[in-house]
This record gives structure tokens, C-alpha cells and sequence, in this order.
């Protein structure tokens, strides 16, 4: 009967062992549920043993339902562990077993049976029986299926064989079209981690770059889902092997004190042309120390290695790349604002145009830049300007100008300068006096050590300037020459961007370049006022000399005109009240004394103008003054209906100087104005302080619409005798002009063809 058991047991275990439908992980799991159903028996369970180390560390069991578990019974330990060491069968109650040979099922008693192959241990059959006492006749028929297990496992382990290979070369395969199309390393090495991990060749992977200059080194790591609960741990191991793998410049393995199926370490290093480039650590089963293992494992090192220089390579050079076209946009852009700052000598134009190109266009350099200038004479700098990229216009290239970086220039319009100056941020700017003192404001620190200064977080520039909180700001001196002549100021603080290293050196390439030319233009704006002082005062000179001539004339023929004139005046007074009043003798003697009055008149506005006048120094309203000039020239107002318009400053506007003289001028303006208009006209006067030659100053503007000066009258109406007038003397205006002069005034004219002439007289207030 026994024997007849065991035959059926056998046939059958023999059936399973050959099904060709199933894996042989399968069969071994059908072999056991076989010996599992064996009468006495409450589950089977087979400890396959570690090829690295004297211990169990994988089990198949009955009780399981799907693939093996991972254990580690060393050698010596519990039931299983004994019949490893000792190759016998080994029996044992619950209380001999080890933790690990528990998950077998809760058993009474439990015998291990060594399964051997031509080479050794091939595997420990355990069967748990919940019975006190193991049942024979059950343990001998089980003692048959030992050689089919034999050979079950040895199908196993050439299944395995081959599946590793496979999955080998499949890693080779995707590893070669990874790694043949290029990527940075920053997206290939993540990818390479993904991939021997997912592979199964490790269950955590962690690629380390060895650190190189300012780079201290990256990390990328991989893990399976079912051991990233010791990835810390991992980790610390990957630092110390990898460190010592890059030093040494071989390949490291570790044996790990872990729980779980990744217990060893294995770290090769990357190595390419005699360099280090860093190490990939690998994390996994016993198989992972094998041979053929750590072939592979360097072999996919030397790839990952070659692909990591190529990559580097191509960012070096992607990154030359970038860096000279940065630098060529760079150059070319300094050259272009050479040509700028070449185009023009206009000092105000000039600060338009430094402050535009640095807050203009799609990416400006700052939100804000502001420039103050240099005054030696006050010891403060003077603000002049402030632009944001609010108002600032994309600069624009003149007509002409071409495409070309290197030939071509910026330009503004004044439009757009008005409504630079015309901005809030502007006025604050231009009513700021900085004092030159390092303490206070990063301006004058700039100014007094002629450096840029850098400040990443600053409350504001200073007490004395416009100040936006916590916010970088920089301040670049102007130098030419080995002169400071002004301070620009730039800070982001309407993006609140951070100023960047480049930006900086930027700004202080540019502002040495609009530190000369603005340096150029005050020098150029000095010479050409030295210039029209020297004209002007020759020109004074040359008129004075002709006043002089034609006074010293004038005078000697007004005085022997004018006796002639009164006999003629009187006795045609005295004829014309003898004549009829109806007759033509009456009407022809009137016109006689009515020419000689008016040549009487001629002769003394001749000996006034030849005649050297006296002032008579008084403290004047030069608004009363105009008032009273208003009101005696109303007659002709009133006929020829003119609107006046007039503007008067709150404080009164006091000087010293002759008020009937002064008198005498307005009138002699306004009238001339009165007489360029016709009916209807308009005539505007305004009344201002203003400076002249850096002193307190009044101006009184005299506006008309009488069509303007011709312009081939207009270098004469200064000209004594000079006149368009029928019946006028021509002396009016050189008249009011030598009253002007002096009282050390000036007389300015702004003719506007076609609408009218603008009369500005500026008087010092003391002088």
C-alpha cells in the first residue's frame, strides 16, 4: 500500500516537474503544494541558499500564492539552517525555528530535508506538520521527491541563467540607443538611473558627479518602490564607496547590513582620458557580485563615462557658443552706443540718450537710471534727469542709419525728451541737490572714489534722494579725462529684479563711454559760449562805436536843424492865424507847423539817443512798471481792438534801476508790437524770475501776433534809423536796447515766421 502511494506521488511530481505549460518558478510551487497534501503535513516550504554568503536567503512556499520572498537564515540557524550547515535531515518543534522559517505556517514539529545537486547544497525542503510527532510513512514518501526537486531547481537555475542574459543584452541594447542620441547630462543621467534600475539590474542606482571648480558635485538617484525606505541609508553607503571608488579609481562592493533584498553595494567608477568624472553606485541581490555582474556593471560604466564627457563637451562648447554671442551683442551694442554718444554734442540730448539705452527696449538692463552731475563750485551733485522703462521709448535708428550694428546710432526725438523731463520720477530727480559726502549716499561715494558701487538690498539712496525700500541699487561714477563729472544710478524697482553680475560690468563699460562724451559736450558748450561771449562783446563794441559816430553827427545836426526849425514853426503859426481858416494858404500853412513838430520830435529823440544818459537807481515793481506802460499806450489799443493778456508772478519781482527808462522800453516794444498787428490782435506779456549769468534775474516775455520779423530785417532792428515805418525814426528800439544794457539786461528776440515775434527782456535783479 505504501509502495503504491509512493509510486502515485512520484508519477505525479514527475507530471508537474515536465508540464511544458509552465515556468519552472511555477513547478517548484506545484511540487510543494504535492508535498504539502501529503497526509500529516500542513504546508511545504523550499530555503534556497545564498551564493555569496553560508546563509538561506530565498523561500518558496505552499502557503504562498505568487513568486518567492527573500530571507536570510544564516547557516547553523533554526531547522533549515542546520541542515544547511550540516547536510542531514534536521527535526525540530516550533521553539527550534528560526524567525525567518516561521512564515512557513504555524507547526508542531518540522523536518528539513537538504536537497543536494553534483556541487552542493542546492536547496532545504522543510515540511510543518501541526502534529506532535512527525508522521513516518508521510516523510519517506516526501524523501521521494527529492530528486525531482533536484532537477526542477536545476532547470530554475538555468532559466535564470538565461533570463539574466537576456535581460543583459536588453540593457546593452537600450543603453546604446539612450546613449546615441545626445542629450546634456542633466536629462541623460536621470534617464540612465531609470534605466538600470528598471531593468532589474539594481533595485536603487545613484549616479555621483565628482565636484570640479565651483561645481560642488550632483546627484541622481533612482530606487524601487520596495526599497526606498532604506534610500537614506543607501545614500550614506553611496558617499563613502563612491568617494573611495573616484580616489582610487576601481571598482568597490560592500556587503550591507540591511534588511530586505538589497544587501550589497557595487560602485564603479566613471572614468574617461585618465579623468574622474564621478562613480555610479549600485544597489541589489546577491547576483549583483557575480562575474559576469561586475562586467557588466563596468561595461555600462565605460558607456554612461564616454557619454557623460560627450555631453560635457557639448554644454562647454554650447556654453562658448553662448558666451561669444553674448559678448559679440555685447561689443556690438557698445559700439553702436559709441556711435551714439559720437553723434551729437548736445549736453541735454546726450543725457537722454545714456538714460534711455539703459532702461529701453523689450529686456532693458534696469527699470530705472538716473544721472546727477558733478558741481565743483557748490561741492554737490545736481540732479538732471531720471528715466524708467515706463517712459522710455525704444530708441530708434535715423534714416539711413542702416542694420548694421557696427555703422549704425540711436536716436531720440524731442518729443519723446519732453515727456522724459515732463515725468513725476523726472521732477523729483531734477530737484535733488546730493552732498558730496561719502557717509551719505552711495552717489558721492561713487563720485569721491571713482568706483562702481554695488549695494544688493539698500533703503534708498539717502536722506537726500528719491528712495524706493529694500530694493539693489548701483551707482557708476562718470569719468573722463581723470574727471569725475557725474553719477548714474540704476535699481529695478518696479520688477524687483535682481542686478546681475553682467548687468553691472555693463553699466560701468557704458558709463565710461557717456563719461566722455558728456564730458566732451560741457567742454564743447564752454567753448561755444566763450564763443558767443567774445561775438557778443565785439559786436557791442562794433555798435557802440557806430552809436558813438552817429551821435557825435547827430547831435551837431540836430543842434543847428533845430533853431532853423523854430523860426520856420513860428512864423507859420503866425501866418496861418493871419489866413483865412476855409482857404488853401490856411490849410497849406498848418501842414508846415504840423511837419516841423514832428521834425522837432525827430531831433530829440536824436539828442536823446546821442546824449549820454544818467541813471537814476530806484527800487522798482517791474510789474507796476509794466502796468503803467500798459495804460499809456491804451489809446491805440483800444482803436485797433487788441486782447492783452498778461501774467504776474505772486511775490513781487523788486530790482534795482530807473524806472522811467525802464518805462520808456516797454512802451517803445509795445508799440512797435501794436504797429505789426492789425485789428484784432492778440498781445501777451508775462512777467517771471528767471537767471542771467548765474545771478537772480526778472524776464519780461512781450508776445504778438503781428506775423513775425522778415528775415532779412531781422539782424537790423536793433540798427539806429533803421525802419520800415512810414514816418518812423528808426531809434525806438536801439533806444530801448541801450536802456537795457545799461541796467545790465539783455534783449532777446524769438521771431516766428508767420505768427509773430517774442520779445524777452532780462533784467538783473542787483548788479
Amino acid at each position: 500500500m505504501a509502495a503504491r502511494k509512493g509510486n502515485n506521488l512520484l508519477e505525479q511530481a514527475l507530471r508537474v516537474a515536465q508540464s511544458s505549460g509552465r515556468s519552472h518558478e511555477g513547478r517548484l510551487r506545484g511540487l510543494l503544494r504535492l508535498a504539502a497534501r501529503t497526509p500529516g503535513f500542513a504546508s511545504a516550504s523550499l530555503f534556497l541558499p545564498d551564493s555569496t554568503e553560508p546563509a538561506l536567503s530565498e523561500c518558496f512556499s505552499s502557503l504562498l500564492p505568487g513568486a518567492s520572498r527573500s530571507c536570510l537564515i544564516p547557516y547553523g540557524q533554526g531547522c533549515a539552517g542546520r541542515a544547511a550547515a550540516e547536510l542531514r535531515e534536521v527535526y525540530g518543534s516550533s521553539a527550534d525555528l528560526h524567525p525567518e522559517e516561521r512564515g512557513s505556517g504555524e507547526a508542531g514539529q518540522l523536518a528539513a530535508i537538504p536537497i543536494l545537486d553534483g556541487t552542493g547544497l542546492a536547496a532545504i525542503l522543510a515540511l510543518a506538520c501541526p502534529d506532535p510527532e512527525l508522521p513516518d510513512e508521510s516523510l519517506a514518501l516526501c524523501r521521494q521527491l527529492v530528486p525531482v526537486f533536484s532537477l526542477t531547481l536545476a532547470g530554475l537555475a538555468a532559466e535564470q541563467e538565461a533570463q539574466k542574459a537576456r535581460g543583459n543584452l536588453a540593457l546593452l541594447a537600450s543603453l546604446g540607443q539612450l546613449l546615441s542620441v545626445p542629450a546634456p547630462a542633466a536629462t541623460l543621467l536621470p534617464q540612465l538611473v531609470k534605466l538600470c534600475t528598471g531593468s532589474g539590474l539594481a533595485g536603487c542606482a545613484v549616479i555621483r558627479l565628482a565636484p570640479k571648480g565651483r561645481n560642488r558635485g550632483r546627484v541622481f538617484k533612482g530606487c524601487h518602490s520596495c526599497a526606498k525606505r532604506e534610500l537614506t541609508a543607501f545614500l550614506e553607503v553611496e558617499q563613502r564607496l563612491s568617494a573611495r571608488s573616484i580616489a582610487g579609481g576601481a571598482t568597490r562592493t560592500e556587503k550591507l547590513p540591511l534588511p530586505g533584498s538589497c544587501r550589497y553595494a557595487l560602485c564603479t567608477p566613471l572614468s574617461s582620458n585618465g579623468q574622474q568624472l564621478g562613480a555610479v553606485t549600485l544597489f541589489g541581490g546577491a547576483q549583483l557580485l557575480g562575474t559576469e555582474q561586475i562586467e557588466l556593471c563596468e561595461t555600462v560604466a565605460r558607456q554612461i563615462a564616454a557619454a557623460l564627457t560627450e555631453a560635457i563637451c557639448e554644454e562647454r562648447v554650447a556654453s562658448f557658443d553662448t558666451e561669444n554671442e553674448k559678448k559679440l551683442k555685447e561689443l556690438s551694442l557698445l559700439y553702436r552706443l559709441s556711435n551714439t554718444m559720437l553723434s551729437t554734442i548736445k549736453l541735454n540730448k546726450l543725457i537722454h540718450l545714456t538714460l534711455t539705452a539703459l532702461t529701453s527696449g523689450p529686456t532693458p538692463f534696469f527699470d530705472r537710471a538716473m544721472l546727477f552731475l558733478a558741481n565743483e563750485r557748490s561741492g554737490s551733485l545736481v540732479g538732471m534727469l531720471g528715466v524708467t522703462n515706463e517712459n522710455a521709448p525704444s530708441l530708434s535708428i535715423p534714416q539711413g542709419g542702416g542694420d548694421d550694428l557696427l555703422s549704425s546710432r540711436w536716436d531720440i526725438t524731442e518729443d519723446e525728451m519732453a515727456a522724459q523731463r515732463e515725468s513725476e520720477f523726472s521732477r523729483q530727480v531734477q530737484g535733488k541737490r546730493l552732498e558730496l559726502d561719502p557717509t551719505l549716499n552711495i552717489a558721492s561715494q561713487a563720485v569721491l572714489e571713482r568706483r562702481l558701487i554695488y549695494i544688493p538690498e539698500e533703503a534708498g539712496i539717502g536722506a537726500d534722494t528719491p528712495a524706493v525700500s529694500r530694493i539693489a541699487l548701483a551707482a557708476s561714477p562718470l569719468i573722463a579725462h581723470g574727471q569725475t563729472v557725474g553719477v548714474v544710478l540704476v535699481d529695478n524697482a518696479i520688477t524687483l529684479s535682481p542686478i546681475t553680475q553682467e548687468h553691472l560690468r555693463f553699466l560701468q563699460l557704458f558709463t565710461n563711454q557717456a563719461g566722455m562724451a558728456i564730458e566732451n559736450s560741457i567742454l564743447y558748450n564752454k567753448i561755444e559760449d566763450a564763443h558767443r561771449q567774445l561775438s557778443e562783446a565785439q559786436e557791442n563794441l562794433l555798435q557802440k562805436e557806430r552809436l558813438a559816430a552817429i551821435g557825435e553827427v547827430a547831435a551837431g545836426i540836430a543842434h543847428e536843424l533845430k533853431g532853423p526849425l523854430v523860426s520856420i514853426g513860428g512864423f507859420a503859426s503866425r501866418l496861418a492865424r493871419k489866413l483865412p481858416s476855409e482857404s488853401e494858404e490856411r490849410a497849406n500853412a498848418d501842414l508846415i507847423v504840423r511837419e516841423v513838430v514832428r521834425l522837432e520830435g525827430i531831433l530829440s529823440e536824436i539828442l536823446l539817443f546821442s546824449k549820454k544818459t544818467t541813471i537814476c537807481y530806484t527800487r522798482c515793481n517791474i510789474a507796476d512798471i509794466v502796468k503803467e506802460s500798459l495804460a499809456v499806450v491804451a489809446p491805440p489799443v483800444e482803436e485797433k481792438r487788441i486782447e492783452i493778456s498778461t501774467k504776474f508772478p505772486r511775490q513781487r519781482q523788486l530790482l534795482l534801476g530807473d524806472c522811467q527808462q525802464l518805462k520808456q522800453v516797454f512802451i517803445n516794444i509795445i508799440l512797435n508790437s501794436l504797429d505789426a498787428m492789425s485789428a484784432g490782435g492778440k498781445l501777451m506779456i508775462q512777467v517771471q524770475p528767471s537767471e542771467l549769468d548765474g545771478k537772480e534775474a526778472v524776464t519780461v516775455k512781450i508776445v504778438d501776433t503781428g506775423g513775425g520779423i522778415p528775415l532779412e530785417q531781422l539782424n537790423n532792428i536793433f540798427t539806429p534809423f533803421f525802419t520800415t515805418k512810414e514816418g518812423g525814426t528808426g531809434l525806438g528800439l536801439p533806444i530801448a536796447n541801450r536802456i537795457i544794457t545799461n541796467h545790465g539786461g539783455k534783449i532777446q528776440v524769438t521771431n516766428h515766421p508767420g505768427l509773430g515775434a517774442e520779445f524777452r527782456i532780462v533784467l538783473p535783479k542787483h548788479w
